[in-house]
């Protein structure tokens, strides 16, 4: 017989064998996850650390002598020493900034260990306190605590003083721990500083705003 007239053989395909990957590659993989990770979170840890428990000293504000002689006729205005405000306000508005503050404290010794905050209507102090060598833990380390104040005008028109938060090496402190004094207004005690009780009876009203305290003397 002739191989031409022979029917064509059909071809058979092969289904193409795609390569499994290989477990040791994922291995590899989730391995290298895993030390990344960890890298990342003690990486962070120790920021957290150093920043909260090993913590540097803040840069002071050094104001100029124009804004130290503003703030000193402000700070005569509300210690009652002056006869008006100095600004141009008649109502007798005084107006403080944040720098303005921090600068206060700068003069008084307190730059490097202590820095004000005004944001959300809420006054935060961030103090740098050395802890006794003494202490369990904490001994010998600078230790970031910051409180935060929350004010109001209470319903006779008195400034309360309230702290709403003391927060301890990023960590903010349960109420119970602190003998309960988050909320408490400690311009209302009859017993309380009489500096501070002179201090809220000569306010009229009291703003805070984001980055600067607006206060209005009384007559």
């Amino acid at each position: 017989m002739n191989e031409s007239n022979l029917p064509p053989i059909p071809q058979i395909s092969t289904p193409s064998v795609q390569p499994r990957s290989s477990w040791k590659k994922k291995l590899l993989v989730t391995l290298g996850l895993f030390v990344a990770i960890g890298t990342v979170t003690a990486a962070s840890a120790a920021f957290w650390y150093e920043y909260n428990f090993h913590a540097s000293p803040f840069q002071a504000v050094q104001l100029t002598q124009s804004e130290t002689q503003t703030l000193n006729q402000k700070m005569e205005a509300l210690k009652g020493g002056a006869q008006q405000a100095p600004v141009t306000d008649p109502s007798k508005t005084l107006v403080l900034s944040e720098r303005e503050i921090n600068g206060y404290l700068e003069e008084q010794g307190l730059g490097e260990q202590v820095k004000v905050s005004i944001k959300n209507g809420n006054i935060s102090a961030t103090a740098l306190m050395p802890v006794d060598k003494d202490v369990p833990f904490l001994g010998g380390q600078t230790v970031r605590f910051k409180i935060s104040l929350g004010t109001k005008l209470d319903a006779n028109r008195h400034l309360a003083l309230c702290i709403s938060d003391v927060n301890v090496g990023g960590i903010s402190a349960p109420n119970a721990w602190l003998g309960g004094i988050k909320g408490k207004d400690f311009l209302a005690d009859n017993n309380s500083d009489p500096v501070l009780k002179g201090f809220a009876d000569g306010i009229k009203d009291f703003q805070v705003i984001d980055g600067e305290v607006r206060v209005l003397l009384n007559d």
